[in-house]
């Protein structure tokens, strides 16, 4: 049974168009940055839904195998085709809205796929022909803008921000520069539909200060005066507390980036407020020492997601990553004694063989990681990307890489992923 609607009519809907659905999957997660585009709009008393048209209310997920092996259904769902878009487009009508903002990936989450600009392009195209308002939001539309201003009216090329209330007032047009969100607001999470949506990913800081090739966070915040910037710790507080769920995923690009004098403050004002939750992180293994893995493990953290990516040092000068395998080593070894989980991210790319898969697979058994992400190298802004996911057939087909060798690295991932739970094979 599907939650109760909002109000007949709003002024604005925040939508977070399908992504997995169009896959015969879901994403049952807060789409981050709408949610704190939702604490603007509530302040200044704008009536408003966010809306995860990915949403579905499953209980377990399609493992990346079937995702994989029926990808024609996104691929139509990237031309404009599917039923999902006369489903999602009939929902928002229903509220009879001036503006709809279109989110087309997460801003503040640029290294994880949470929406693509082309699907929330068709969107804005339908939206429009019925005299809608329509604002883009993601990375995309900032790295890639000139490409989708003619299916929008107007692009926000930055974080989630106040910026938002002089769009919808003043009905913007064109591409807006970069803005910065406030680091005293919480997201809002009272405005949410369906009302069910998982509220377990949260971040305490923003941006990142690394230029890794394969991935877009670099990209993203290359011109930013400040790379990395940190959320109040009384706001990171507030915001966790209105959190129904005691384990959280921090989205932060790089949670061990932190200074040590950060990581204290946060361990005051958690213990100060009682905050019990625990946490998993994402993580650059030279960002680790004995020091922060102390204080990681003080705050709660019970997991951390290191960017592994390839075992092969060639592969990793390729990828601009600047750790050696030792570095991670020590890292893992660090963790470990500390009683805290990894889980390792792997990217697959046009080097990918049987070799490099058996070597993988070694470093894998001498680790023993909680769980394993085998990414496929995705995402060239250079390059048609209309099609791209980390898990794309066609990347393994313009690579000449066999399907079965892919098959391989997904038979090393458990059943059960511990940051979205049961894979359903």
């Amino acid at each position: 049974m599907r939650p109760t609607a909002p109000p007949p009519s709003l002024d604005v809907v925040l939508l977070n168009p399908p992504f997995y659905r169009f896959l015969g999957s879901h994403n049952d997660k807060i789409p981050l940055s709408l949610a704190y585009l939702s604490a603007f709009l509530s302040d200044a008393g704008i009536s408003h839904t966010v809306y995860n048209a990915d949403h579905t209310g499953a209980r377990g997920h399609w493992s990346l195998k079937w995702m994989f092996d029926h990808y024609e259904t996104f691929v139509d769902g990237v031309n404009g085709k599917g039923s999902l878009y006369g489903e999602v487009l009939e929902t928002v009508l229903s509220w009879s809205p001036r503006t709809v903002v279109i989110m087309g990936g997460d801003p503040l989450i640029p290294t994880t796929e949470w929406g693509n600009p082309f699907i929330a392009a068709h969107f804005s195209r339908l939206l429009r022909k019925r005299g809608i308002f329509t604002v883009g939001l993601g990375p995309f539309y900032r790295l890639d803008a000139r490409r989708f201003l003619p299916d929008f009216d107007c692009l926000f090329t930055g974080e989630p921000s106040s910026e938002i209330l002089g769009v919808l007032r003043k009905k913007r047009r064109g591409i807006l520069p970069f803005s910065k969100m406030a680091l005293d607001v919480p997201p809002n999470l009272a405005q949410l539909y369906p009302s069910d949506q998982k509220t377990d990913t949260a971040v305490t800081s923003l941006g990142c200060r690394y230029q890794c090739s394969f991935c877009l966070s670099g990209q993203f915040y290359r011109s930013s005066t400040a790379p990395v910037r940190y959320v109040e710790e009384k706001t990171v507080t507030e915001d966790l507390r209105s959190r129904k769920e005691k384990s959280i995923y921090l989205l932060d690009l790089n949670f061990p980036f932190s200074p040590i004098g950060r990581l204290r403050a946060l361990d005051r004002e958690f213990k100060k407020n009682r905050l019990d939750k625990e946490f998993t992180v994402d993580g650059r293994a030279d960002c680790l020492n004995e020091e922060k893995v102390k204080w990681l493990r003080e705050l709660n953290v019970k997991r951390v997601k290191l960017g592994i990516e390839a075992v092969d040092p060639k592969t990793l000068e390729r990828y601009n990553k600047k750790i050696n395998l030792l570095q991670t080593e020590r890292a893992i070894r660090m963790l470990k004694n500390h009683g805290i989980g990894v889980i390792f991210y792997l990217i697959l790319g046009p080097e990918t063989t049987e070799d490099t898969y058996l070597s993988t697979r070694e470093f894998l058994r001498k680790w023993e990681p909680d769980y394993i992400v085998p990414n496929l190298l995705a995402y060239d802004l250079k390059r048609d990307y209309r099609y791209d996911t980390e898990f794309s057939p066609l990347k393994l087909k313009e690579w000449g890489v066999p399907r079965t060798l892919y098959y391989k690295y997904l038979t090393l991932q458990k059943k059960t992923n511990p940051t979205v739970g049961k894979i359903i094979d």
